[in-house]
């Protein structure tokens, strides 16, 4: 599921897509998608940051990550859903969890695909709210 680069443990596309339709068939929707360029180019978006990046911070990868796959509509439904489930796992993969209502982070992702958040702020709210998993 995981490569490692850069210091970090990226997901790899067919297991979010994986995780993304078995998550649409709980919901009783079938998950289309449209063009995997685009969202392999949306998991790839934190990975690039991270190269020429090396400053960035977990939280600022998720968030990118986020928005590189919500935004660009690659799949026919639940571009959202697949975003958020690539972002938390980036997160997870890197020893940390994001520690929020699922009420509170559906407002974050929905205001940042309708513009009403960046990417910076929604990298900000994952700062404050991501901890070390210390299992």
């Amino acid at each position: 599921m995981t490569a490692e680069e850069n210091g970090y443990a990226w997901p790899n596309a067919d297991a979010i897509l994986d995780e993304t339709s078995a998550f649409m068939d709980t919901m009783g929707h079938r998950m289309v998608l449209n063009d995997r360029d685009a969202f392999e180019a949306g998991l790839e978006r934190a990975r690039s940051a991270a190269e020429y990046q090396p400053e960035a911070k977990l939280a600022y990868l998720a968030a990118l990550m986020y928005d590189g796959i919500a935004t660009p509509h690659a799949l026919m439904d639940g571009n959202k859903r697949a975003g958020a489930i690539a972002a938390l796992t980036l997160i997870t993969l890197n020893g940390s969890f994001l520690d929020v209502s699922e009420t509170d982070l559906e407002a974050k992702l929905r205001a940042r695909v309708a513009g009403k958040l960046s990417v910076s702020d929604l990298a900000e709210y994952f700062e404050a709210n991501t901890y070390p998993d210390i299992q």
